[in-house]
């Protein structure tokens, strides 16, 4: 073929016009849904939270060290609570443990 001559369209077909078919118009894509009401159905649905844990929890003082094991059985749904007590706090759990003691006593205190 010379450089003058075009190209017979593949089967009788103009591949350029023939694929405009199959795309989507703007105005049929999905709205995003809303993230609050996406995480909501999720919680109660029970699937769990894809978000990351902070990979860095903050470091006790030189002053304290936490050389002492303690073993409580609770239930799952406390030991949660604990959990995510700790992370929004970004304390260890020794260190969390210690303000769980010092907020009873100081309620017990105040109630006499």
């Amino acid at each position: 073929m010379s450089g003058n001559e075009t190209k017979a369209p593949f089967a009788g077909l103009s591949l350029a016009d023939d694929l405009k078919e199959f795309e989507i118009p703007p105005a049929t894509t999905p709205a995003k849904p809303d993230s609050r009401a996406l995480s909501a159905m999720s919680e109660r649905a029970g699937f769990p939270s894809r978000e990351p844990r902070a990979p860095a929890v903050a470091k006790p003082s030189a002053q304290q060290k936490f050389d002492t094991r303690l073993t409580v059985r609770v239930t799952q749904k406390d030991k949660v609570r604990f959990e995510e007590i700790a992370y929004r706090l970004r304390l260890q759990n020794g260190e969390t443990f210690q303000r769980l003691l010092d907020a009873i006593e100081a309620s017990t205190k105040s109630t006499g």
